[in-house]
């Protein structure tokens, strides 16, 4: 899955100075680059693509009046996309038959570090290679960790922690990291100690 697919297009290439394109053969193309990804079925996949492209957007300016201009205009359609796949992705439901094993663990931190920590997952391609969606991804991870409310639109979730104004914004798997080194650090103190 190509996440930065729509910043491989035409209007980026034009945004970032190849003076060799013509602007509204960018615009449409990458018009036509946003419905073609649009109809994906996995909805973690487009709103991830999307979101992507829409930061990216997000901070075009002084390149020209007339490429702003554009940009802007790129910016209202993917964000205007963004709003509808968001609006009909469905809230991920467990049957009864799906809650029939329960694992005997249930999450108890937050629901957005708990949406990081999948999407940090995912991104890193180790569950089933990286060849599952989000959403499987998500609904196993519910299902096993017992959780009795199904989170809602976890989209809008990674959509607010990439809005995030900090160098890492991946504050959770940040805070686990330090966390697990420090640990690691005072085993070895100890062990050391020990001898």
């Amino acid at each position: 899955m190509n996440y930065f697919m729509l910043t491989e297009t035409r209007l980026f290439r034009l945004i970032r100075g190849d003076s060799d394109i013509d602007m509204n053969v960018a615009y449409q193309d990458f018009v036509m680059q946003v419905i073609e990804l649009c109809k994906q079925s996995d909805n973690g996949y487009k709103a991830v693509a999307l979101t992507y492209a829409e930061t990216e957007l997000l901070f075009v300016s002084g390149v020209s009046e007339e490429i702003d201009r554009c940009a802007k205009k790129a910016l209202a359609f993917v964000q205007k996309m963004l709003h509808f796949i968001i609006r009909d992705s469905k809230n991920i439901e467990f049957t009864e038959e799906d809650r029939k094993v329960p694992s005997g663990l249930r999450w108890t931190g937050q629901n957005t570090d708990f949406v990081e920590l999948i999407y940090g997952l995912h991104t890193n391609k180790c569950i089933n290679d990286g060849d599952v969606s989000l959403k499987e991804m998500l609904m196993a991870f519910m299902q096993f960790l017992d959780f009795e409310k199904p989170l809602v639109n976890c989209y809008v979730t990674y959509r607010d922690i990439k809005m995030r104004l900090l160098d890492n914004r991946a504050t959770f798997l940040q805070k686990m990291t330090n966390e697990l080194n420090w640990r690691m650090k005072e085993d070895d103190r100890k062990h050391a100690a020990r001898r």
